[in-house]
């Protein structure tokens, strides 16, 4: 029987899908604006209500680390809208990437949400299964809210660890010291703004003074300014965690796997990849090549296209 198969990458920041059939592939910031119980924006569009001082208005991020945290059909729905994907005949089925520490029950919670939104049947995948190569191979897949990594070799897993360390981690910690120097609060995606900032600027040597919007202790708009520096510390914690496991992962191996690794290098994906720090603090510790595709935060939802 025909199958009009969809890929889904269901990210915390970003939900990646691509149409098999079609070719088509669309990406959709992963958030929804609600005023009270009704949803009023989704995706890009429910930005514009980060700073609506009104309590009854709410921004929700939907997925954190691969659970469904509140719904998520209109996200999915708006998804099929964009890639033109007809229900009339076939309903669609679904490719999902969750990681190995998603639950049964939160399985059953994909499931039930996608058959909301009239789709016939759900497949699960975890990103290692994705990215993982014949030959031996080190992944560290470092996404918003959690690093994945394993070594495998000819099909055989040889070690694997999820930490939820990740973009996110350092979008909060940002939060914190901006909280702490400047007595404001900003938004998650003020904060995802300044790390990328931040980001930019050290790759090209430089520290320039930052600023953006936040809310001050009386609930006003007022515009701050902060040194690129000064959010570094926020930034680099979450780098060292994702490498201290990296290490934790590579020293249990053998003397013969350890050159193997070595030689193929570290395969490094996800969202965080591309930032400042990582890819140098991995290099320095393991003195090996760091692969990285320009574009790591698509790796998954790429790899995904030669599965069906």
């Amino acid at each position: 029987m025909f199958a009009h198969w969809i890929a889904l990458d269901p990210g915390s920041n970003s939900l990646r899908l691509y149409d098999y059939f079609n070719d088509r592939e669309v990406c959709l910031k992963t958030c929804i604006a609600y005023d009270k119980q009704k949803m009023i924006a989704m995706a890009e569009q429910a930005l514009a209500y980060v700073y609506q001082n009104k309590k009854d208005i709410k921004v929700r991020y939907p997925i954190k680390q691969g659970d469904i945290l509140n719904d998520i059909t209109p996200l999915i729905r708006q998804a099929l809208k964009e890639l033109k994907v007809s229900q009339n005949v076939f309903k669609p089925c679904f490719l999902v990437c969750l990681n190995e520490d998603v639950s049964d029950e939160q399985k059953l919670k994909w499931q039930q949400q996608l058959a909301a939104c009239k789709v016939r049947k759900v497949e699960f995948i975890t990103p290692m299964e994705v990215l993982q190569t014949e030959q031996a191979c080190f992944i560290i897949h470092a996404g918003h809210s959690y690093t994945e990594m394993g070594i495998y070799a000819h099909g055989h897993e040889f070690a694997h660890k999820i930490i939820y360390f990740g973009g996110m981690g350092m979008d909060e910690k940002i939060k914190m010291t901006i909280a702490q120097k400047q007595n404001c609060l900003i938004s998650n995606e003020d904060a995802s703004a300044l790390k990328e900032a931040v980001s930019q600027a050290f790759k090209m040597n430089k520290n320039p003074m930052l600023q953006c919007m936040a809310m001050d202790r009386y609930g006003k708009l007022v515009n701050i300014q902060i040194r690129a520096s000064d959010l570094w510390p926020a930034m680099e914690e979450q780098i060292l965690q994702v490498v201290l496991w990296a290490k934790h992962c590579y020293m249990n191996m053998g003397s013969e796997m350890k050159q193997r690794l070595m030689n193929n290098g570290i395969m490094l994906s996800g969202g965080l990849a591309n930032c400042f720090g990582l890819k140098e603090a991995l290099k320095h510790e393991f003195d090996c090549p760091i692969i990285c595709t320009t574009k790591p935060e698509c790796d998954i939802i790429e790899q995904m296209k030669g599965l069906k």
